[in-house]
Parts: structure tokens; sequence; C-alpha cells
């Protein structure tokens, strides 16, 4: 008798490196819910892969939120993986930022995370077995001027993932996150085209030199999911090109006397 292909729901699925990880998984073979609050786009993209189910999903809504995973599991017969990549930015200086813009990027990129957290954790305890990955960011380990509210919801999405890890782990749930440096998406780059970022700078603070494509995130979420990552837990890969092991210091303004660096 065949294995049943092993089925995963991708929140923020239509575009950037939540479509990069449903194209990942199911070129490995699993069946893949693109779920995205743009319908229309979940559908065109799963249209591409009879692997793939389309699905609109509002993380900002809990009964969404349990419909999408009722959808999975009715569709699918069950849900070994989650990925919860949908998350928005809102930029503001913090003495100007307001509690609206504040609490709309929380609960998106925190409450909706721990929302689908719970609906899929539920079925995956039940099961006895599953993998949540969250996408989080270099951000949740660093200050970002001007993000306060994205750096927040992402350093606070890190310990939610390592209280569900920890609690859920006897019970054959395995909770991790991937941190992104900074990726080449469409979005990037049309920020880019309409000179609100600057490649550079971040290219020559990056040790590997380039930006991460969304296929490369992809890929390390899809090794997180798989049981090729099976004693890990409670644990985030920053997929970063060595931002975040960098000393930051260029090594012209060091100098060459070892001595006196602390």
């Amino acid at each position: 008798m065949a294995e049943r292909p092993r089925t995963a729901l991708v929140t923020g699925g239509a575009r950037g490196i939540g479509w990069a990880t449903c194209e990942e998984l199911a070129g490995q073979g699993w069946r893949v819910v693109v779920a995205d609050i743009d319908a229309t786009a979940a559908t065109r993209q799963a249209a591409s892969n009879r692997s793939m189910l389309p699905c609109e999903l509002d993380v900002r809504d809990p009964a969404s939120v349990e419909a999408a995973i009722a959808t999975a599991v009715d569709e699918l017969g069950s849900l070994d993986g989650l990925v919860n990549n949908a998350g928005i930015q809102l930029h503001s200086r913090l003495e100007d930022l307001s509690f609206e813009d504040w609490a709309t990027v929380l609960d998106v990129n925190l409450h909706g995370a721990l929302r689908c957290m719970q609906a899929a954790g539920r079925q995956m305890l039940a099961q006895g077995r599953g993998a949540i990955v969250n996408v989080v960011s270099v951000a949740a380990a660093r200050g970002a001027p001007g993000r306060a509210p994205y750096v927040a919801s992402k350093s606070a999405l890190v310990g939610l993932t390592r209280t569900a890890a920890v609690e859920w782990a006897t019970r054959g749930v395995r909770v991790n996150a991937v941190g992104p440096g900074y990726v080449q998406t469409d979005l990037m780059q049309h920020q880019v085209d309409a000179g609100l970022f600057q490649l550079g700078p971040v290219i020559t603070r990056t040790p590997l030199g380039r930006l991460a494509s969304s296929a490369e995130i992809a890929r390390t979420i899809r090794f997180l999911l798989s049981d090729e990552a099976s004693y890990v837990t409670g644990q985030v890969i920053y997929a970063d090109g060595g931002f975040l092991a960098d000393y930051g210091v260029p090594s012209s303004v060091m100098g060459g006397d070892a001595s006196a660096q602390h």
C-alpha cells in the first residue's frame, strides 16, 4: 500500500516566500493548501499544480482560520504541516507610531500566527503527529528603526515558537521558526524601483554578499517540516547569509591589532 502524501497549509501562500514554499513542498510530493487573503491569487497560483488546493484565509478572523484548517483536513484527510508565513509591515518612527498601526501589525503577524497554531495544533495533537514552522525575521534579534511593531511581533513569535515546542513535544508535534535575512521578492524589487530601499548597504552588510532567493528560504522551511528534522524543535534557523553572525564593523575600521578588540 502506497504511503499517503504529506499535507501542509501555507499562510500568505500566494506570493513571495509563501508561494516558493508551496512550490517546494509540492515538488517534494506534498499536497499543499495555498492559503491567502487574496482568494483570486491563491486560486490562480494553485491552478498550476494538481497537488495544490486554494483557500481564502484571513488570519485576523478566527472563523476564517478554523474554516481553512477544516478545509485542509476535509479535502486532504489530515494536516501534517503548517507554515505561518502571512505578515505585514507598517513603517513609522516610534514617537509617531499610532496604536492602530501597532495593533494592525501585531494582529496579523503575531495573533494571526497564534490563531493558526491553535487550530492546526489541535488537529495535529489529535493525530499524534505534525510540524509547524513560523516565519520570523532577522528583525527578531535586532532593532530595526521605523519598524517597531514588526520587530515586536517577530520577537514575540520566537517566544511563542519555543513555548509551543516544549508544550507539544511529548505529543508528537514539533514547532520551529525560520528567520530570513533580506530576500529578493517582488515586493522588495518594487521598493527598490520606487527609490524606497537601497540594496547596496544591505549587500555590503551581508557576508555572503547577496540577497536570498525565496526558494532558498523555502528549502529551509521544507527541511524543518520533514522527517530529516525529526529531532529539531524549539529552534530558530536564521537563513540570513551570515547577517546576524557578522560583527557589523568593517575590518578596515577594526584594524589589525586584535588586542584592541573587546
